[in-house]
């Protein structure tokens, strides 16, 4: 078992991201809109001006997406349909991908202990 967080950065790509979801088989996941810390700090604190380096792909706004996943192929499959959709995620900044292995997970559907 898995947790996948995907931060996006450009939210125009939100509906393909969960087509890609539902395609690839990633289901029950979870979606939060926020603010892009980099950008809020570059933009309204004079302070970290010089310092944050101005990515101008990057969005004020960003979202983040989580889920629980079986196995990794889960993910390969999702970045598959991502590119036959024509978003390249390597050559873009379009999101950033996080898998982390769970050791546990109770809910009404499952319940998954790594010993």
């Amino acid at each position: 078992m898995y947790f996948l967080i995907i931060q996006l950065f450009k939210n125009e790509y939100k509906d393909d991201i969960f087509l890609a979801f539902t395609s690839s088989g990633i289901k029950k996941a979870s979606f939060f809109e926020g603010y892009n810390l980099d950008k809020v700090l570059q933009e309204e604190f004079s302070l970290f001006k010089g310092i944050i380096k101005p990515k101008e792909a990057r969005e004020r706004y960003s979202m983040l997406i989580t889920g629980i996943i079986d196995k990794k192929e889960r993910v390969k499959e999702f970045i598959k349909v991502l590119k036959e959709a024509g978003i390249d995620i390597d050559r873009e900044e379009i999101l950033r991908l996080v898998l982390l292995p769970v050791s546990m997970v109770i809910d009404k559907d499952l319940h998954f202990e790594n010993e």
